[in-house]
């Protein structure tokens, strides 16, 4: 079975990657994990993304993450964001704040791999205009390898009526029993119709051992 969705997963990414993109872009993230009472995490999340062939800066994105393991194959997820980010042809600065929640479950695991699926909803209220909301959901797949975690999603996502999609993959490492660090890649659709080529980093550390699921 679990060749299988490898398999299967690996086929769609590669896919994905050979469609045609605007722009290459890169993203930045960084997480720092709270643990207040058990089953509950905190998560504060920051995130740098530049466009334009990685020559510009995009948005830069902060805000808390409430994490509640409320099963043990069940996670429930509340955040909101405050971004500020600049238009691709005229580069002029917006603000946007993003009020979310949803589920996170682990549809299946084996010894060196987990699926896991994310629903959530999500409510935009952008500086002038008018407010908006979004619906997505996740597949992930988790697979313990020689060289690290690999890791592989397709999230499908819409907005305003309009139907998109994301697609990512990448590896991550546990370098100290704390600190996750992570690299990727991902084909990233928008509603008004433009994609992009995205390399992305990620940084996590953790105030405790148990490390929660991963959100972004």
């Amino acid at each position: 079975m679990k060749q299988s969705i490898l398999a299967g997963t690996l086929a769609a990414l590669l896919a994905a990657s050979r469609l045609h993109a605007e722009d290459v872009e890169s993203l930045h993230s960084l997480n720092v994990n709270l643990d207040f009472k058990r089953g509950w995490t905190l998560q504060l999340h920051g995130r740098v993304r530049t466009f334009e062939n990685i020559s510009t800066h995009k948005e830069s994105r902060v805000g808390p993450i409430l994490l509640w393991q409320a099963r043990p194959r069940l996670t429930v997820l509340a955040g909101y964001y405050y971004t500020n980010q600049h238009a691709r042809v005229t580069h002029t600065s917006s603000e946007v704040q993003r009020l979310w929640s949803g589920v996170q479950y682990r549809v299946a695991r084996g010894e060196k791999w987990s699926v896991d699926t994310r629903g959530l909803v999500e409510r935009f209220l952008p500086a002038g205009h008018p407010e908006y909301w979004r619906w997505r959901n996740r597949a992930l797949l988790n697979r313990s390898t020689r060289i690290g975690e690999f890791f592989a999603s397709g999230e499908g996502l819409v907005q305003q009526g309009i139907w998109f999609g994301q697609y990512t993959s990448g590896l991550r490492w546990r370098v100290a029993p704390r600190v996750t660090l992570g690299m990727g890649y991902e084909y990233r659709q928008t509603a008004a119709g433009l994609s992009s080529h995205l390399i992305g980093t990620y940084f996590q550390w953790s105030a405790y051992h148990h490390v929660p699921p991963h959100t972004n």
